[in-house]
């Protein structure tokens, strides 16, 4: 939901922006504060709970419908973008990217998939699993030591000019840090390293903010993701809850379906068809 919202835009560095660039190691962070004067890893996560809206208003999400624009400003390029999520742990993603097609990832809590035009259609395996079955995890600013085992205060440091706490974690030799605003206690930034597909390291930077609230729960409507290379925007316009979500909205499509890949190759002329006079 919230937090694993901001992971959607991060997997675009594996898909479609991988055909764009390659990832790139972030600048260097600032020097982390006096660690003796930091709160507790739960007193962390109670005040972003807290800044949220509360655990109660977070329960009684039942479903989330978000919608928007995915931007490339790099590139001129942009798109709709539209995220579905609901218990037991499934997510539907899909963002029309101009001039690359339609990228599409689902997860119907056993499969996970994704089809793009570069790729095809695919069942997801090994740190590609792993990051979808974590940022699958509805409601998961509840459950974030239980996604992201050993996470512990590195610090404090700078975000936009505003103290926030970092929390770490390291998961198979990928850092993630999360960056909570001292004061608001809300999320404001995210590093998490990630592989490429030609098995390089790489490390994707989200910044949220304009957070409103939606039936008593924030949520951050402008997410940016950063590289020395490569901007990516997220621009949410609106947010549904409780709205009904039929199942097959997250299960593979069959393979008699035409995939992303094949539905952007150009049309061909049938064989038998008769030349313009």
């Amino acid at each position: 939901m919230r937090l694993f919202t901001t992971l959607a835009a991060r997997t675009l560095l594996l898909i479609g922006a991988a055909a764009l660039c390659a990832a790139q190691t972030p600048p260097p962070a600032a020097p982390a504060a006096d660690k003796a004067a930091a709160p507790s890893v739960d007193d962390v996560l109670n005040h972003y709970i807290d800044a949220l809206g509360g655990k109660d208003a977070i329960g009684k999400v039942t479903t989330v419908v978000e919608k928007g624009t995915f931007e490339v400003p790099d590139y001129g390029v942009s798109g709709p973008m539209e995220i579905y999520s609901k218990p037991a742990n499934k997510r539907f993603m899909t963002i029309d990217i101009a001039g690359f097609g339609t990228v599409r990832r689902g997860y119907d809590g056993a499969t996970a998939w994704a089809d793009d035009p570069q790729g095809g259609l695919r069942d997801l395996s090994g740190d590609e699993l792993a990051d979808m079955k974590r940022e699958s995890v509805f409601n998961g600013e509840l459950h974030m030591k239980e996604g992201y085992p050993g996470l512990a205060v590195t610090g404090s440091e700078k975000v936009n000019g505003h103290d926030a706490w970092v929390l770490e974690a390291t998961i198979d030799d990928l850092k993630h840090k999360f960056y909570f605003d001292s004061a608001s206690g809300l999320l404001v930034r995210s590093d998490n390293d990630v592989k490429t597909p030609d098995g390089n390291k790489g490390t994707s930077t989200m910044y949220m903010a304009d957070y409103k609230a939606v039936d008593g729960v924030q949520a951050p409507y402008t997410l940016t993701f950063t590289s020395p290379t490569m901007n990516f925007n997220m621009k949410i316009s609106e947010v549904k809850h409780n709205d009904p979500i039929d199942d097959a909205k997250f299960v593979k499509p069959s393979g008699d379906q035409p995939s992303s890949a094949e539905s952007a190759k150009p049309a061909e002329k049938p064989a038998d068809a008769a030349p313009k006079q």
